[in-house]
């Protein structure tokens, strides 16, 4: 399952109001560990498909949100629900660390 590329304009809709939790990532297409973490990626979304929405913004076009949410580096993934960060991975990662972001504690 392809993972929904998503630009600041759509933000609001898909990420903010989101009924269900939300996983996004911030990448570039010259960050040898953000192609890295498209298998990681792609797995987790399939395995969390009608749970998690998953999207991925392009650093160009995320400069403004990534200063508003405190990311300076890709790949970064931050876990969203109702609206608000409730996990922030900055670099490479495993699959479970992002299940782990949603994890009820």
């Amino acid at each position: 399952m392809a993972v929904k590329q998503i630009d600041p304009k759509s933000f609001e809709a898909e990420v903010s109001r989101s009924e269900l939790p939300v996983l996004l990532e911030f990448y570039a297409s010259w960050c040898p560990r953000c192609a890295m973490m498209e298998d990681v990626l792609e797995q987790f979304t399939a395995e969390q498909s009608g749970r998690i929405k998953v999207y991925s913004m392009e650093e160009e076009q995320a400069a403004q949100l990534m200063e508003y949410y405190g990311v300076d580096r890709v790949p970064a993934f931050l876990a969203f629900y109702n609206g608000k960060v409730t996990g922030v991975i900055v670099g490479g990662t495993s699959k479970e660390a992002l299940e782990s972001m949603f994890r009820r504690k």
